[in-house]
């Protein structure tokens, strides 16, 4: 196969990739500046919900990718560079942290400014005190961005030698860059998220976000690997086959998330405690009781009997179909978990919360449609590339 044919260059899927996202980032700029004219508090949620949906999505693509080396996968090579474009957004991350540094007394006003006499904050003051907050979210960063420029970097630098030393080193570090990883990524679920609300508290909350990122970012990488195919682009590098393993993946790690969202609400349903209770009173009524039963069916049914079969996960309208369902699922399961801690009386639901959102995903496309204008599309010089390809 030509290898020239890996790199996408200003070819029309990457032209219009990078229309769609200097659009999308436009329009949702324009329209999240006018939610801060709006509803500030409303806006800080709602780019919280953003940053926890499409940040996760981003920093689980490195993930994904040091997962391949960690495991010695053969049969990914040809689509992992989707996940590691993907996982190139992580360095900006930075600068989408500053609103929610800025809006932290906001959107964390119940730890920030603590009732007086609550007797549960007063014992948790160590750690919820804005200087460590900020420490915390800034040594996750710097992990995050190590991981991003040693993982990934090794395997853009593996396509410019024959000599395997980048992805032996990959080999070798993947392990303890997976504990990183995994530690991280419970401790933002944590501290972005369940902190929301801090007399709530869930030992599996860490795993729950990291199971719908995982499926967030397979749904992703799922998605673009199929535009890729209908644009007639990777021909005899992302096969059948190929989609038939990214369709397996994404049930199964659908099926993980469910299992680990059932275990979370039986074990709280089961102590029937008050302090553990409250975080499904609020999403049983006011009208989240009805976003509640659209995780069930959007992230879980529906996709569930949609992607059973082998045949499912081998037609690509079906998988597309799977894919963006889950995406959208995973989108209301974030929704689900930080809205209700702006409001639980009501469901607001609007322009302001898509707006952020919008905003970040669009930025997140130009930077993908940048990476394969920049890059070589398949890991060319991996040394599992023929076992991939065959």
């Amino acid at each position: 196969m030509n290898q020239t044919a890996t790199h996408l260059g200003d070819t029309p899927f990457v032209k219009k990739l990078n229309f769609i996202g200097l659009a999308a980032a436009g329009l949702g700029i324009v329209l999240s500046i006018i939610a801060v004219q709006t509803n500030m508090e409303r806006f800080l949620f709602s780019y919280l919900l953003a940053f926890v949906f499409i940040g996760g999505i981003a920093i689980t693509g490195v993930f994904f990718s040091m997962l391949q080396y960690l495991v010695r996968a053969g049969w990914s090579v040809t689509v992992r560079r989707i996940p590691e474009f993907i996982g190139s957004f992580v360095p900006f991350l930075l600068l989408l942290m500053i609103p929610i540094a800025l809006g932290v007394g906001t959107i964390f006003h119940h730890w920030v400014h603590p009732e007086a006499g609550d007797l549960v904050l007063a014992g948790k003051t160590s750690w919820f005190s804005l200087p460590f907050f900020f420490i915390r979210l800034t040594v996750y960063y710097l992990i995050w961005l190590g991981l991003y420029f040693f993982i990934v970097g090794n395997s853009f630098r593996q396509d410019k030698t024959t000599d395997t030393a980048p992805t032996e080193r990959n080999w070798k570090f993947s392990a303890p860059a997976t504990i990183l990883y995994g530690v991280t990524i419970t401790f933002v679920a944590f501290d972005l998220i369940m902190s929301l609300y801090p007399h709530w508290f869930s030992t599996i909350f860490g795993v729950y976000y990291f199971a719908g990122s995982l499926v967030g970012t397979l749904a992703v990488v799922t998605i673009i690997a199929i535009a890729l195919r209908k644009a007639g682009l990777l021909e005899g590098w992302i096969t059948t086959e190929h989609f038939h393993d990214l369709g397996k993946l994404l049930f199964a790690f659908n099926v993980f998330w469910a299992y680990i969202a059932f275990s979370q609400y039986l074990l709280i349903w089961y102590a029937n405690l008050p302090e553990e209770i409250i975080f499904f009173a609020w999403r049983v009524e006011h009208g989240w009781q009805y976003v509640s039963a659209a995780i069930l069916v959007v992230h879980f049914l529906v996709p569930f009997f949609l992607l059973l079969s082998q045949d499912a996960k081998k037609n690509l309208n079906r998988l597309l179909t799977g894919a963006i369902i889950l995406l959208v699922g995973h989108f209301i399961d974030m929704y689900w978990l930080v809205m209700p801690n702006y409001t639980h009386e009501s469901v607001p639901f609007g322009w302001i919360e898509l707006a952020p959102t919008i905003a970040i995903a669009g930025l997140l496309l130009l930077v993908i449609a940048w990476q394969c204008k920049k890059r070589s599309a398949v890991p060319v010089n991996d040394p599992f590339l023929p076992e991939a390809v065959h």
